[in-house]
């Protein structure tokens, strides 16, 4: 009998750990549940945002809703965290239309979040991907250490900016309706669109915008600063198409249909870009 009991222990408490967090594969499934009960890490305290203290992979299993234009869905304190939102989608009640974009909403709440206080470096090696964030009351995603990656991830109708990341990559992605600022930002960004926002797309000093397309946006197009703009497509912008801070290099964009289709402040190396 003792054996039977100690068996049948080891069992529900095996089974009541599985019910709390799901793992498949050595990865933390994340859902509304899971959220409002919270220690997905032992940092996290029930409901939102969901915190990520330790590095590992995290997978939503179900869509994420937040209450309010000012609370943060996921907040990512460690380094080395793979994020899939596994084709789900991060929510708030922000509706944003128009051009201008107007928003109902103006907060602080971010979908992903991975930054730090001042004077704390930000997590670095951060990588969300396959998924939505829409409706929050800030930022849809907003990462700032190095080596971060956002790839495949629609942000649409934020309050501020959709994606930013720090010293790293936004991939075959887009941001739509963001209410502020630019609507991506990143050190290289790639394949990715930008449409019907303040302004598109923001390059950081040095870096590279590949493939991308910028179009409907209310000021400027696609900024770089001392970097690489190839094979870009900005149009039907307000003011810029395509902006660059030279030196730099502009190759095989097309620009039409801009307020101004190419401004360069100095000297750039440009060929086969269209006007």
């Amino acid at each position: 009998m003792n054996i039977r009991f100690t068996r049948r222990l080891l069992a529900f408490s095996a089974l009541a750990a599985l019910s709390h967090v799901a793992y498949a594969d050595g990865v933390a499934g994340i859902d509304q549940k899971l959220a409002l009960q919270g220690k997905i890490t032992p940092d996290d305290a029930p409901g939102f945002p969901v915190t990520i203290s330790q590095s590992g992979s995290y997978r939503l299993t179900g869509n994420l809703t937040v209450p309010d234009a000012a609370t943060t869905a996921i907040h990512i304190t460690a380094d080395d965290v793979t994020l899939d939102l596994n084709g789900f989608t991060i929510s708030g009640p922000n509706v944003c239309t128009g051009n201008p974009v107007r928003c109902t909403f103006s907060g602080s709440g971010i979908g992903v979040m991975a930054v730090a206080p001042a004077g704390v470096v930000s997590p670095a090696n951060v990588r969300v991907m396959n998924g939505v964030v829409r409706g929050m009351g800030g930022h849809g995603i907003r990462m700032l250490g190095d080596g971060t990656s956002v790839e495949r991830v629609r942000a649409v109708s934020n309050g501020g900016p959709g994606i930013v990341v720090g010293a790293g990559q936004v991939i075959d992605s887009e941001a739509r309706l963001s209410g502020s600022g630019a609507a991506i930002v990143g050190l290289v960004v790639r394949g990715s669109i930008a449409a019907e926002n303040v302004f598109g797309i923001f390059v950081r000093p040095g870096g590279v915008a590949i493939g991308n397309s910028a179009y409907s946006n209310a000021a400027g197009g696609i900024s770089v600063n001392n970097g690489v703009a190839a094979h870009n497509s900005a149009s039907r912008n307000g003011s810029y198409g395509i902006e660059a801070v030279c030196p730099g290099t502009l190759v095989g964009n097309l620009t039409y249909q801009n307020a101004e289709n190419l401004r360069m402040n100095g000297v750039c190396t440009v060929a086969d870009t269209a006007q």
